[in-house]
């Protein structure tokens, strides 16, 4: 089976977008010409609250949604060099503020996005990108909140 890994952008200016109104038009398309698995960002931007990133989850249900298994530097700013112009105004600084931004997902962002998507069948693609982020995932499975 095929997997698509999906995030929303504004349409107008392009900018991360987690609200319902940005995936539902896509998702529909999706579901309606292919027999794909859905996977959907909990991860979102690093600006948003875990609520605002969660959302999409929540509302669609859909067979997979990824999940960082902690909080990380994201660092986007090294783009600025290869990129010289942008299409938008939100892009240079937004890339820029990468440099002193964190990623948040702590212990409780994780519980919170295990537990609101736990009744409405969603799987998750578990998301580790250093030896801690194992570790954390363990936290999880002992506590039963992750099944192995």
């Amino acid at each position: 089976a095929a997997i698509v890994h999906l995030h929303a952008r504004n349409p107008v200016d392009g900018r991360p977008d987690q609200s319902i109104e940005a995936f539902a038009p896509f998702l529909q398309v999706i579901k309606q010409r292919s027999n794909c698995v859905v996977n959907i960002t909990t991860g979102g931007a690093a600006t948003m609250s875990v609520e605002e990133r969660v959302r999409p989850a929540k509302v669609f249900a859909p067979e997979i949604a990824s999940l960082n298994m902690g909080s990380m530097n994201f660092a986007l700013f090294p783009m600025l060099e290869r990129f010289k112009t942008f299409e938008h105004e939100w892009e240079r600084p937004y890339l820029e503020s990468s440099r002193d931004r964190i990623f948040r997902n702590t212990f409780g962002d994780i519980e919170h996005i295990l537990r609101t998507c736990a009744d409405n069948g969603t799987r998750f693609e578990i998301e580790c990108y250093d030896i801690s982020h194992l570790y954390t995932l363990a936290h999880f499975v002992e506590r039963g909140l992750v099944k192995a």
